[in-house]
């Protein structure tokens, strides 16, 4: 098997996280549920692209692009792009964020193979 085969089979393998996020539950005090599949080096550039070097803009287009339901399905679209940035709390945005953001570490690596 070639190099290019084996490192777009372990990207192909790789789980979809699953964040719970309390902050944003709903009314019977469940945590909303985010999943997202891995960014890869592409989207991260288009990200970086479009958040024209702004940190913060880009943890909303992350979750714009990235965050999805149980069945798939985008939870967040550009229109939600302002409510991001002025109306949701930041701390939990950037929490989010960084999760769907982050690869696994070497051992969770190992552990999941």
């Amino acid at each position: 098997m070639k190099a290019i085969e084996r490192a777009r089979s372990h990207f192909e393998a790789r789980e979809i996280k699953q964040i719970e996020v309390p902050e944003w539950g709903d009314e019977n005090g469940e945590p909303l549920k985010i999943f997202a599949k891995p960014l890869t080096l592409a989207e991260t550039s288009k990200l970086y692209r479009m958040s024209k070097e702004d940190d913060l803009t880009m943890m909303a287009y992350v979750l714009i692009y990235k965050a999805l339901d149980e069945n798939g399905d985008k939870l967040f679209d550009v229109g939600d792009k302002q409510l991001l940035l002025n109306n949701v709390d930041r701390e939990v945005l950037v929490r989010v964020a960084q999760e769907i953001m982050e690869s696994p570490n070497v051992e969770e690596q190992k552990k999941n193979s």
